[in-house]
């Protein structure tokens, strides 16, 4: 998102006291949510007590990248809709995480599904694209690892009881996420995904291909209600994994470079 010129004058001109950033003054309606969206994008929450934009670290280099290109990337951009806490006691439920399990969370956002799983005794380990989260994640000492990358381009470094995880959505990313996610996981081990509703109805080669593995998984896909994420349709899958399934080569296979080719005119945005 390109961020304009005014909003781009007002951060400039804000004072930076740690992780804490002031507005110089007051601001209409619409200018202020500008300034909040770009604030917002870089990790900024706005704080009524403090008066102030909190930071998961120093301010000032939090934005410094803001000014220096003039645009951010958004959450909704990046396809990132955070789960709503009443949700994640479902989603563990569903994966009937036990004390002493490793459990994988490969999306982690703030890490709110990631601190449900440690406070039942599972040992998580965090991938948040997003350095800004990251660091949100590490200041609460919960997660065992935390590692800021694009979980797609990561290699199976680890095998995992248990992988939950809220994906991002757009271009069908959901369901190359969990296919990667797949190669993470121990023999009889468990998967549980929020995934965009597209895939049960879709008809390229990527989606029919992912119902297939899940049905030949003996795994499910069910709705979500909802009120869960406004606006978005959105499934549940859970899918169980019987034996440990190989590495992939360059991170994905022969079948996943086709399905991405057939599938390039059906983005989700």
């Amino acid at each position: 998102m390109k961020i304009d010129a005014d909003v781009l004058e007002i951060i400039r001109s804000a004072r930076c006291d740690g992780p804490i950033l002031f507005l110089g003054g007051r601001l209409e309606g619409s200018l202020y949510q500008r300034v909040n969206l770009a604030l917002s994008a870089v990790g900024g929450k706005w704080d009524r007590w403090k008066r102030g934009h909190v930071f998961p670290a120093n301010a000032a280099d939090a934005i410094a990248g803001l000014l220096a290109e003039g645009e951010v990337t958004t959450d909704a951009e990046r396809g990132y809709f955070p789960t709503p806490p009443a949700l994640v006691d479902e989603i563990l439920d569903l994966a009937d995480i036990q004390a002493g399990q490793e459990v994988l969370e490969p999306s982690a956002g703030t890490g709110t599904m990631a601190q449900r799983i440690a406070d039942r005794g599972g040992l998580v380990d965090c991938v948040e694209v997003d350095q800004g989260r990251a660091d949100i994640i590490r200041s609460q000492g919960y997660a065992r690892r935390v590692t800021v990358a694009d979980f797609l381009t990561l290699p199976v470094a680890a095998r995992y009881d248990r992988v939950v995880m809220n994906p991002p959505f757009a271009k069908q990313l959901d369901i190359r996420h969990v296919q990667r996610a797949l190669r993470w996981i121990r023999p009889d081990g468990l998967l549980v995904a929020v995934m965009f509703g597209g895939l049960t109805f879709r008809t390229n080669v990527l989606a029919t291909d992912f119902r297939s593995q899940v049905r030949e998984a003996r795994g499910t896909i069910q709705p979500l209600p909802d009120h869960w994420f406004k606006g978005i349709r959105t499934v549940l899958a859970v899918i169980p994994v019987r034996s440990q399934l190989p590495e992939l080569t360059r991170g994905r296979t022969v079948m996943a470079k086709v399905s991405e080719q057939r599938s390039s005119q059906d983005a989700l945005f």
